[in-house]
């Protein structure tokens, strides 16, 4: 459902315009962390890019993943935290259009895993920061990574 709303948007937003350049942003992973699914994660979230480029007909969409922050690191409340951290990784750097943002010092909230407003407000800067440096030099050059 959330991908079928996101691409009516998208092709109404973009629809009879030239669009130069797609940059997913992707902020996710806590529920599949929590559900145990770490071990598939990394494929589903390939699969999910490939599937933009695909209904996109566009073999260039940049993405940056912003990994999760360090929240639950022994994997005690949620069993699959580290697994999908490194799933996020791995995705990133196996992409030559992907790349990721280090989140771990903006949770601060009361439950400890969401972010505080100004935390919410600096990955937003992370995240553009991240897609202007891809737009401008490419990602394939070095130092890229967070």
């Amino acid at each position: 459902d959330l991908y079928d709303r996101l691409m009516k948007k998208v092709s109404a937003a973009t629809q009879g315009k030239q669009v130069k350049s797609i940059t997913f942003v992707w902020m996710q992973g806590e529920r599949d962390a929590r559900e145990s699914h770490g071990t598939v994660y990394a494929a589903a979230l390939r699969g999910l890019v490939q599937q933009l480029r695909t209904d996109l007909g566009r073999t260039d969409v940049d993405f940056v993943i912003g990994r999760l922050s360090d929240f639950d690191l022994p994997n005690k409340i949620y069993p699959h935290w580290t697994l999908v951290r490194q799933a996020q990784v791995e995705v990133a750097q196996s992409d030559p259009r992907g790349t990721w943002i280090d989140t771990d010092d903006l949770n601060g909230s009361n439950d400890g895993l969401h972010c505080t407003p100004e935390g919410y407000m600096e990955m937003g800067r992370r995240f553009a920061r991240k897609a202007i440096e891809m737009l401008e030099h490419g990602k394939t050059e070095p130092g890229l990574r967070p």
